[in-house]
C-alpha cells in the first residue's frame, strides 16, 4: 500500500512540475506569436501549438503505460511512442531552463535600466512596438521559430549521436601491494543499463557482446539494471547467460532497482548464477591469490541507505585484495571504505550532458555529486566511477555511455594509465 501511495505522489509530482514548465513555455510560444505573425494568422498558429501540445501530452503519457505492460520493446512502440515522448519531455524541459535562464537576465537588465534611467518616456517605446516595420516583423519570426524548434532538435540529435557510440575506457591501474597472482586481471564494469523505454533487449545484447569481445576475467555490474519497473527485469533476465568471463559476473543493486522492486531483480539476477552482492561479499582464488569481491545495497539518504559496508567487511582477512561494488560513489567516504582497495560505481551517467570545451571539463552534475566521472585516488585506495550505458528521465545523452575494461598493475600509483576523475 506504501508503494502504491508513493508511485502515486511521484507521478503527480512530475506531471505537475512538467504541466508548469509547458505553461511557462507556452505563454513564450502566445507572446511570440501576437508579436511575429501576421494578425489574421495568429489564430491558426495558436490553435496548431494547441493541438501540438495535446497530441504530444498524450503521446508522453502513454509511455508509462507501455513501461508498466512492457510491449516497449519493438520498433512500432520505439518510433511513435518512446522517443517522440521523450524527446517531447527533453524539449519542453531544455526550452523551460533556457527561457529561465534568459527571462532572468532580461529582468535583471530592465530592473538596472529603470533605476539607470528613471525619468525616461516610456509612451513613445510602446507606441513603436505597436508597429513593427515587416523587416523586425520577418526577422522575430525566424528567430522565434529557431527558438521553438532547437530544444527538440538538440534533443533528437544528441541522442541519435551517442546513446550507441559506446566508449571503451581502458584505465590501468597500479596498486604498491598487488598480489603476484592479480597482475594483469582484466575486470570489465557495466553499469546503470536501465533496462526499459530507452534500452531494448537488443541494445543490452550488444552491450554484452562487446564486453564478451574484451576477454574479461571479472564482469561487474553496478546497479540500476532496470529502470522504474517490474516489466523491464525480463530484459536482463533474458540476456545474462550471453554475459562471458573467467571468473564470474558480480552485481550490486542501484536505486532504479528499489524503484521497480529490489528484491524482484535480485531474484531475478541470482536464477541466472550470477551473484547479487547486497551488503555481502564473495571470495575468489586466482592464480593461488586470494581476492574478495564485496558489494554494497543502495547508498542512498536517510532511509533509502540500504549500504552496509560494515557487513560486506565482515570476516575478510586484512591482508586479501578487496575489489567493492557500489552503485553509488559516495560510499568512498563510508567508514570502513580504508579496508578496500578498490571501489567501482557508477549512478552519476556523468550528468548525460557534459564535455571538454576549449580543453575544460564541463560537467553541470559536479554541483551535486563530488565524484563525477573516472578515477579518484586517497592514498593507496582508489575508485573509478562509470558514466553508464543507459539515459534516465529524457533521451539526451552527449556524454557518451562507457563499457570499462580496468586492468590490475602492481607497482607505483604515479603509473596509473587512463580516466582521470571528473
Amino acid at each position: 500500500m506504501l508503494g502504491v501511495l508513493q508511485t502515486i505522489i511521484y507521478f503527480s509530482f512530475l506531471f505537475l512540475l512538467f504541466g508548469i514548465m509547458q505553461w511557462y513555455v507556452g505563454r513564450f510560444y502566445v507572446s511570440w506569436v501576437k508579436s511575429s505573425v501576421e494578425k489574421e494568422r495568429q489564430l491558426s498558429w495558436l490553435r496548431a501549438g494547441l493541438i501540438f501540445m495535446l497530441f504530444a501530452n498524450l503521446i508522453f503519457s502513454f509511455r508509462f503505460i507501455t513501461t508498466e505492460f512492457g510491449f516497449y520493446d519493438n520498433l512500432f512502440t520505439q518510433s511513435l511512442i518512446i522517443y517522440p515522448g521523450g524527446v517531447f519531455f527533453a524539449g519542453i524541459t531544455l526550452a523551460f531552463a533556457a527561457l529561465l535562464i534568459t527571462d532572468g537576465v532580461r529582468y535583471s537588465i530592465k530592473g538596472i535600466k529603470l533605476l539607470m534611467e528613471k525619468f525616461k518616456d516610456h509612451q513613445q517605446e510602446k507606441q513603436d512596438a505597436q508597429h513593427f516595420d515587416p523587416g523586425r516583423r520577418k526577422f522575430l519570426k525566424t528567430a522565434g521559430s529557431i527558438a521553438v524548434a532547437s530544444p527538440f532538435i538538440v534533443t533528437m540529435s544528441s541522442s541519435a549521436a551517442t546513446s550507441r557510440d559506446y566508449n571503451i575506457t581502458r584505465p590501468e591501474l597500479f596498486f604498491p601491494d598487488l598480489p603476484t597472482g592479480l597482475d594483469g586481471l582484466k575486470i570489465v564494469q557495466i553499469s546503470d543499463l536501465h533496462s526499459g523505454i530507452y534500452m531494448t533487449e537488443r541494445q543490452i545484447s550488444e552491450i554484452f557482446e562487446i564486453s564478451n569481445s574484451l576477454n574479461p576475467e571479472i564482469v561487474s555490474l553496478t546497479g540500476d539494471l532496470v529502470d522504474t519497473s517490474t516489466s523491464e527485469i525480463s530484459s536482463i533476465y533474458n540476456t545474462l547467460p550471453m554475459l562471458k568471463s573467467e571468473y564470474g559476473v558480480f552485481g550490486c543493486l542501484g536505486n532504479h532497482d528499489h524503484y521497480a522492486s529490489g528484491s524482484a531483480v535480485s531474484a531475478a539476477v541470482r536464477q541466472r548464477n550470477i551473484p547479487m552482492l547486497n551488503n555481502s561479499r564473495n571470495h575468489l582464488m586466482i592464480n593461488g591469490e586470494p581476492l574478495d569481491i564485496l558489494g554494497v545495497d543502495d547508498a542512498g539518504s536517510g532511509s533509502r541507505n540500504f549500504a552496509r559496508l560494515d557487513r560486506a567487511l565482515e570476516g575478510s582477512d586484512p591482508d586479501h585484495f578487496k575489489l567493492l561494488l557500489s552503485h553509488r560513489p559516495n560510499v568512498f567516504d563510508f567508514n570502513g571504505i580504508e579496508q578496500v582497495d578498490l571501489t567501482l560505481a557508477g549512478h552519476t551517467h556523468g550528468g548525460q550532458i557534459g564535455g571538454r570545451f576549449m580543453g575544460i571539463p564541463i560537467y553541470p552534475v559536479s554541483l551535486f555529486h563530488d565524484y563525477t566521472k573516472g578515477l579518484f585516488t586517497r592514498e593507496n585506495r582508489k575508485m573509478y566511477v562509470n558514466v553508464g550505458v543507459g539515459m534516465v528521465g529524457v533521451p539526451i545523452r552527449i556524454v557518451r555511455p562507457e563499457i570499462t575494461l580496468i586492468t590490475l598493475r602492481k607497482g607505483s600509483p604515479q603509473n596509473d594509465v587512463g580516466g582521470v576523475g571528473g
